[in-house]
């Protein structure tokens, strides 16, 4: 299928996921289920006969069940869509328990991530595909804050054994469907404040949250091949205080600086963008050293899995269509269009995303 963009206001989260289901359903994938579910929306869709995705928009609730009677989701209920991938469609069984999707270990119930959303309408939406079934959402939820959610069949190999499949979002699912008012300081990314590059960053939380001891939570998976690791799906949060998402191994971004996700490396140890991302005074992302460069500079999102026994970062990849850049604010302006090597990028605070021409 073309690459293709398209670009809206929606009133709600349930009618911002129907109209990416249309969307979707002209860019060829097959639609199994679009249907009302609880208060919000259902949604399951195929593609090449095997990247299903699940997806769900929350209109005042929580959707990511913690076993029979308890949810993941912080709060009393909130907007959003929650989003994680799987290898099959069953419709007899609940939104959040597909078949193959990310599972955590402690409780065997789905993980995935989500973009967190308000109740009513949103500045814009803007939903891009490659042409190669890499799909990326991005949502300005309010003016100048923007949050996104995207996935594909797989990472720009890294001279890997077979494709490995991805997906990410701006939120985990413990913040997916949270309010401000829950997470009491405010100050989030994707909630109040623009999100970070895909795949980069875990939600961070600290005692700004009750009960919380510095949990990591993911908000990017990757598909792995079985002889990496059994579990095959891997997060980017750690595993401590059954970090929401956590699926048995974990997965990390060149551009995450989060101490709290580094397990026992040293960080000389693990590759990154420490020379380009200056983490600042006050935690990850105050200031970069990006401004230094005239133009856009698009730096690809490597994504790294830890090996072990070893205790060691092997790369796997990085998302092919979407890119760090410190452009917006230094130059350019949200939604500007930035070409590069005969290519469309439309740009964000903090990323950049390949686009349709």
């Amino acid at each position: 299928m073309a690459a293709a963009y398209q670009t809206g206001i929606s009133s709600s989260p349930t009618s911002l996921l129907q109209a990416l289901v249309t969307w979707l359903a002209g860019q060829g994938w097959t639609v199994n289920q679009s249907a009302q579910d609880g208060a919000g929306w259902r949604a399951h869709l195929v593609k090449a006969g095997s990247l299903n995705v699940n997806l769900r928009a929350a209109e005042n609730e929580r959707i990511w069940r913690r076993g029979t009677s308890n949810y993941h989701d912080l709060g009393n209920g909130g907007y959003g869509i929650g989003l994680y991938l799987g290898t099959g469609w069953n419709g007899g069984s609940n939104w959040y328990a597909q078949p193959g999707g990310p599972v955590r270990p402690y409780d065997l119930n789905t993980s995935g991530c989500g973009m967190n959303l308000p109740q009513g309408s949103v500045a814009a939406y803007h939903l891009f595909d490659d042409g190669n079934d890499h799909i990326t959402v991005v949502v300005e939820r309010a003016p100048g804050i923007f949050c996104h959610m995207g996935w594909g069949p797989s990472l720009e190999r890294a001279s890997l054994p077979e494709p490995f499949p991805y997906f990410f979002s701006s939120s985990s699912t413990k913040l997916n469907t949270a309010e401000l008012s829950d997470v009491l300081s405010g100050n989030r990314r994707g909630m109040d404040l623009t999100a970070y590059p895909p795949m980069s960053h875990t939600d961070e939380d600290y005692s700004t949250i009750s009960g919380s001891t510095g949990q990591t939570h993911c908000t990017a998976f990757v598909r792995v091949d079985a002889a990496s690791f059994a579990g095959r799906w891997i997060g980017d949060c750690k595993p401590e205080d059954e970090g929401f998402g956590w699926t048995g191994r974990r997965m990390r971004d060149a551009l995450n600086k989060c101490t709290e996700a580094l397990g026992g490396m040293e960080e000389d140890e693990y590759v990154n963008y420490q020379y380009l991302w200056n983490s600042g005074t006050s935690g990850p992302g105050e200031r970069t050293l990006q401004s230094a460069f005239g133009g856009a500079l698009l730096l690809p999102l490597h994504c790294f899995m830890e090996a072990e026994p070893q205790n060691r970062w092997a790369p796997i990849g990085y998302p092919p269509t979407v890119f760090w850049t410190e452009a917006v604010g230094h130059g350019y302006s949200a939604g500007d269009i930035y070409q590069l090597g005969g290519q469309n990028f439309m740009l964000f605070p903090f990323f950049a995303v390949k686009k349709a021409a």
